[in-house]
């Protein structure tokens, strides 16, 4: 072990944590190897004829930027605070992702609540707002007719306000409702401070699409299947 007493060893060794800090995707692993590469410099630099004071300035400049940024992400990692609303739509639609990384989704999150037969979207509005049911159940309807029951984990308004188009039916609450609501402008910033995240979240928006589309092509199906049996019925 006595190559490792010898300043230009530990010097190499040091910058090839650099190149390694560099080729990590986790910025936990990044910030660790930076700060112990930066200290392994130090007796290189430092152990010369002269010492290269400059250069040990600089290193620990890098030095303290790395542990300053390291205190704030692990700070940032710890388990928040969410209220009861945020804690209730992390375990509905949020759980694959961890707590912290969910935090500025929710941080432009408003709330609203709705009573029995309140209103929430009107045929034709144009819509502003996406929603999330996190407490009770709203109704779709449609030309005076149910056509959906929206529960809790379901968005309400995502494709009105993605596609900027009238909305097609009206959605009212079926007894109280509670609310999670971003607006379009919260959305943006969200795109523009935090574009993974705002990904994600229309990802889950295209996911709960599909599914309310599935389930009405589903209902409808077993209404033609009730209709036919009638029908055969009927005729026997």
């Amino acid at each position: 072990m006595e190559f490792l007493s010898n300043p230009t060893v530990i010097f190499f060794i040091a910058n090839t944590l650099y190149m390694v800090s560099y080729m990590v995707t986790s910025m936990m692993w990044l910030r660790i190897l930076a700060v112990i590469a930066a200290l392994s410099t130090f007796p290189y630099f430092f152990f010369q004829p002269e010492p290269l004071w400059s250069a040990l300035f600089w290193q620990a400049v890098y030095l303290v930027v790395n542990l300053v940024n390291l205190v704030l992400l692990v700070l940032s990692m710890r388990a928040p605070n969410f209220d009861e609303l945020e804690a209730e739509a992390y375990r509905l639609k949020f759980s694959d992702m961890k707590p912290h990384e969910v935090v500025p989704i929710f941080k432009r999150a408003g709330r609203r609540e709705l009573g029995d037969d309140e209103s929430l979207l009107a045929e034709g509005q144009h819509n502003q707002t996406l929603y999330l049911i996190i407490d009770g159940h709203c109704m779709v309807e449609k030309d005076g007719m149910e056509v959906a029951t929206l529960n809790p984990g379901n968005f309400v308004g995502e494709f009105s306000l993605t596609s900027g188009e009238p909305t097609s039916a009206n959605v009212f609450a079926k007894g109280p409702v509670q609310l999670l609501s971003w607006s379009k402008e919260s959305m943006k910033q969200l795109g523009k401070r935090h574009q993974l995240l705002a990904s994600y979240l229309h990802q889950l928006c295209c996911a709960d699409l599909a599914d309310k589309l599935r389930n009405m092509t589903r209902k409808r199906s077993d209404h033609v299947a009730e209709l036919e049996n009638w029908l055969l019925e009927g005729i026997d």
